[in-house]
């Protein structure tokens, strides 16, 4: 007699590692026309220009920034330091 087949049960790939995700940035939207941006405003535009939906943050701006703390970190990306794809 020969022996039975071995049973093969089809196995899922390993779910990938999670990434926490950046918390959303806090929305403090104003308005343009209702709002005055300064030097004591976050000038982050929310939507599109010229639609009545557009606004600014107009949150806290960090010191010599225009933008608040979490809009910053959005638009002042680190460069990657080269030598270390290199290695």
């Amino acid at each position: 007699r020969l022996a039975p087949a071995p049973v093969t049960r089809p196995v899922a790939p390993p779910a990938p590692p999670r990434v926490a995700a950046a918390a959303a940035p806090v929305v403090r939207s104003f308005p343009p026309a209702r709002q005055r941006l300064g030097a004591r405003s976050c000038c982050w535009p929310i939507g599109e220009p010229g639609t009545s939906g557009f606004r600014f943050c107009g949150g806290e701006p960090m010191a010599g920034k225009p933008y608040c703390l979490e809009h910053a970190a959005l638009a002042y990306v680190k460069p990657r330091d080269r030598r270390e794809d290199a290695a």
